[in-house]
């Protein structure tokens, strides 16, 4: 999803806005398969370090991701986080049917039209496409591609 796309259709979009450590994610909410509370997760031997390891989930190994440091975010991002988003994938071409964002606060529904997005100034980090303002807060809009893709490699070099 992008600002354009958005500023396109002129019917407003279901999005879920995702608190991380010192930013926050948009996403269209079709994007979001549920969201639960932290829970243990399986560390995962030789995984890098934004892959916290693997959540059992309906029976699915989800890796969980750490958004800010697959994004090379300067903001430190604890190890634990407050809740976990467990994303669809959007991919055709992405191994896993499933993976999850770790959240530092409690995602909320927002419903966005084109004139709520405004560009804003900001350098988009390396799994952002951009970073808009809504009303008064800012908020990254990810490459869910490149996150995918990052996880794919992640499956290929590891048993989950």
């Amino acid at each position: 999803m992008t600002a354009v796309a958005v500023a396109n259709n002129p019917e407003e979009l279901a999005c879920v806005l995702i608190p991380l450590c010192g930013t926050q994610l948009l996403l269209p909410q079709v994007c979001v398969a549920e969201i639960l509370p932290w829970r243990r997760i399986k560390t995962l031997n030789g995984a890098p370090d934004w892959c916290l390891g693997v959540l059992g989930w309906r029976g699915e190994a989800v890796p969980v991701v750490r958004f800010e440091r697959l994004n090379e975010s300067r903001q430190e991002a604890p190890s634990v986080g407050r809740c976990l988003v467990v994303m669809n994938r959007t991919s055709e071409a992405a191994a896993l049917p499933f993976y999850a964002l770790a959240a530092e606060g409690l995602p909320r529904l927002v419903q966005v039209a084109g004139s709520d997005l405004a560009a804003d100034d900001a350098k988009p980090g390396r799994a952002e496409s951009q970073i808009v303002r809504l009303g008064a807060e800012n908020a990254a809009i990810p490459r869910l591609n490149f996150v995918e893709q990052q996880v794919s490699r992640l499956r290929a070099g590891a048993e989950l």
